[in-house]
């Protein structure tokens, strides 16, 4: 809101917003059940509308990334307003919440061989720093650390889960 300059205090402005990311986080998960690569296609062109182009979200351009997403577009709007996607999707944010997910970008990895626990990194853009984590590099840090937080790179912090 504060980018484009929309008062904090705007009540119909908020309730849109919120309908528009809602409405979109749908539209990624009806996308996905098509496949992931699918629904990764479509979120990818989805962002690049909204987040590169600067386009609004509305009902044309989910239907227009649809297409563009080469998804079956029958099949993706009986999906993305069926009660199966929103009890996906409120599965996925019961999940998160599980995981103590509360910022974003959040990335959670679970290592089920050797050193049994669970990473999260809390603002990670960093793919050296999460490569390290999945080859194994960090593997003394995180064992001789437990149930704490780790700090690695200036912006990120790792969690034991």
């Amino acid at each position: 809101m504060k980018k484009k300059n929309i008062p904090l205090n705007d009540l119909r402005a908020r309730n849109q917003i919120f309908n528009n990311i809602y409405q979109a986080s749908l539209d990624y998960k009806a996308a996905s059940f098509q496949g992931k690569r699918c629904g990764r296609s479509y979120l990818l062109k989805l962002q690049k509308q909204i987040v590169d182009l600067g386009t609004d979200y509305s009902e044309d351009v989910a239907q227009a990334t649809a297409q563009v997403s080469n998804l079956d577009c029958a099949m993706f709007n009986d999906d993305r307003h069926s009660s199966f996607t929103i009890n996906s999707f409120k599965q996925d944010q019961q999940m998160a919440a599980e995981m103590n997910v509360h910022e974003h970008p959040t990335v959670v990895v679970y290592n089920l061989e050797g050193v049994d626990c669970g990473i999260s990194f809390t603002g990670c853009d960093s793919y050296d720093l999460l490569k390290q984590l999945c080859t194994g590099q960090l593997n003394d840090e995180i064992v001789s650390e437990p149930n704490a937080s780790v700090k690695k790179h200036p912006s990120t912090s790792l969690h034991i889960l």
